[in-house]
């Protein structure tokens, strides 16, 4: 908990989460209130969402030893940014609706599962005889963020699907800084 490199990680991780994240925990307000969705129809949103999940990750195994872990990265942030930047256009130039509120939601999630195995990875392999240590450790801060974005960030963004836009934006950004500081961290000798 003292790896500055290891600190840098794992806020990417639960900061690229976090963009996600904000749409599970407005669920109800985003489907409900923003789409008029009824309440049996949440399938809306977790389907898509869970379906980039598993594309992502698919996508991610199918590149392991292909392309470096570092280019995987890259990739997923690419995706990720091409989703939340969409993502804002929609909200920009559309009234709420479906299927173009969710479409985003879909493309962020697949970005965000291409990275995360190869996050996992740097936030791991500098500990070779703590990888559990660490493991924990890392969950430890996405949960803790988790909580913290429950509490304080959806509430204050859920009020529009614009807010919400710009919140999955700004947290995607935090996130790529901190992997962009993993990054050069990682890559300076000693």
């Amino acid at each position: 908990m003292t790896s500055p490199p290891f600190l840098f990680v794992c806020a990417a991780m639960s900061l690229n989460f976090g963009g996600f994240f904000l749409y599970v925990l407005s669920a109800p307000v985003f489907l409900m209130t923003h789409l008029g969705v009824p309440e049996t129809g949440f399938l809306w949103l977790f389907g898509p969402a869970m379906c980039g999940l598993m594309g992502g990750s698919w996508l991610s195994g199918r590149l392991a030893g292909k392309i470096s872990p570092s280019r995987t990265i890259l990739f997923g942030y690419v995706v990720m940014g091409s989703a939340a930047g969409f993502n804002l256009v929609l909200n920009l130039t559309l009234p709420p609706g479906l299927p173009w509120s969710i479409m985003p939601v879909f493309v962020y999630t697949t970005g965000m599962s291409l990275a995360m195995p190869s996050l996992t990875l740097f936030a791991l392999d500098p500990f070779p005889a703590q990888r559990g240590l660490a493991a924990s450790c890392q969950t430890f801060f996405q949960s803790g963020f988790n909580g913290l974005a429950a509490a304080l960030i959806a509430p204050a963004l859920w009020g529009s699907t614009l807010t919400m836009a710009f919140g999955m934006a700004g947290l995607l950004l935090a996130g790529g800084i901190a992997a962009l500081l993993h990054q050069r961290l990682r890559l300076v000798p000693g």
